[in-house]
């Protein structure tokens, strides 16, 4: 019992932090740079290490969530992988101005696609919680998470 609660303190947490501020990162943050001149291909290059690396973390932020079990997940374990994707996220996001206009286009869309279906899973995991099935809706809610980061975060070029 005390690990579903956690779990579902967890998801709630999760769900708040994605929503903070990630309504404000619809590509305006682009037009809102002081300096009109293109990023430099070293900035470029640079933004897109952080794209990618931030990519492949949150690839095994969900396996990790995959792989807990009802019986060995932590509170820690869970919001330590939740706090990780989302930072992950940001850092994608934040990493967008300086990307070529191709590139920042697909980062942003996979970005934005990817943070609507990790709120989306989290809702429904949350609303669906019940005390027997705590185990099958954590391992649901993985499966979920990875099919986004597969629909969402793969097809960006590394």
């Amino acid at each position: 019992m005390k690990r579903l609660t956690s779990f579902t303190i967890c998801a709630c947490a999760a769900v708040a932090l994605i929503g903070c501020g990630s309504s404000s990162d619809d590509g305006s943050s682009a037009t809102a740079t002081p300096s009109s001149k293109p990023a430099s291909s070293s900035a470029q290059d640079q933004a897109a290490n952080q794209v990618c690396s931030a990519r492949d973390d949150i690839q095994a932020q969900v396996k990790t969530l995959g792989s807990l079990s009802a019986g060995s997940a932590t509170k820690a374990d869970v919001t330590s992988a939740l706090a990780a994707i989302q930072a992950d996220l940001q850092k994608i996001k934040g990493a967008q101005p300086d990307l070529a206009p191709d590139r920042k286009q697909q980062v942003q869309d996979a970005a934005a696609a990817f943070g609507t279906q990790l709120k989306d899973t989290l809702k429904q995991t949350v609303s669906g919680l019940t005390k027997t099935g705590a185990q099958t809706q954590a391992k649901n809610a993985a499966a979920s998470l990875e099919s986004a980061v597969k629909q969402s975060l793969a097809p960006i070029e590394c």
